[in-house]
């Protein structure tokens, strides 16, 4: 019956709320390019999802708005302000920074990493995360790499040489053109950006929604499996009582 439907529904409802049934979505990003991407989602804000810049230039995390800051590498550096592009450099200072990572997306529901390719930590920052949480965990772990400009020759082919690795160690890859601004050229570049960053941001909104609905699911599954009996027996009591 219709009344009994609803107050099946509002008591689902109030205990997925209860027990704080909600996903947990860890988004780390690599470098200044998907900082930047970061600080957008972050401001426009999805529900569920954590998200976290990584990098190895501290001027490049002073402007970043996120939840969480990760300035990696200052003892590998030194006076060196980053990696200056360098994937073995970056490679290297996520591998000494692997508990770390491990513990951050140790809970995590599903991890999401984001990069902008071609430079040091965005290429090999999340090359080096991709394999230690594919070695180490069994998370799903999705990439969202952001290829850069066709016009930035050698970036372009740094990044597509990694494309292969990238897909292999992931669950998921999601390549974003970034030749896909030149698609507006009446608009402000900035403007412009803002549509590729909203592309990125709708992935990252659908994924975490997915997974809200997965965690869901399966919390009726385990823990509600018994409530159309709980339920009717309760109405049914409430029917006797009047």
């Amino acid at each position: 019956m219709p009344e009994m439907d609803r107050i099946k529904r509002n008591v689902e409802e109030l205990l997925i709320e209860e027990f704080g049934i909600k996903p947990d979505v860890r988004v780390f990003a690599f470098g200044g390019g998907a900082g930047r991407v970061a600080s957008y989602i972050y401001r426009k804000g999805i529900e569920g999802a954590k998200i976290i810049a990584i990098n190895a230039d501290e001027r490049g995390l002073e402007s970043v708005e996120v939840d969480k800051k990760m300035l990696l590498g200052k003892d590998v550096l030194g006076e060196h302000e980053d990696t200056n592009g360098e994937m073995k450099v970056a490679e290297y200072i996520i591998n000494r920074s692997r508990a770390w990572i491990l513990e951050e997306a140790k809970n995590a529901d599903v991890v999401i990493l984001l990069a902008s390719l071609g430079g040091g930590m965005g290429s090999g920052g999340l090359l080096e995360t991709l394999r230690i949480l594919k070695e180490q965990t069994n998370k799903i772990v999705i990439t969202i790499a952001i290829l850069p400009l066709s016009i930035e020759k050698e970036r372009r082919e740094r990044a597509m040489n990694i494309k292969e690795k990238i897909e292999s160690y992931s669950t998921k890859s999601i390549f974003v053109d970034s030749d896909i601004i030149l698609s507006y050229p009446k608009i402000p570049v900035t403007r412009a950006y803002e549509i590729l960053y909203d592309e990125i941001y709708n992935f990252i909104a659908r994924i975490t929604n997915i997974t809200r609905i997965e965690i869901e699911k399966k919390f009726r599954e385990i823990y509600l499996k018994d409530m159309d009996a709980i339920v009717e027996e309760a109405y049914r009591d409430i029917l006797i009582a009047a």
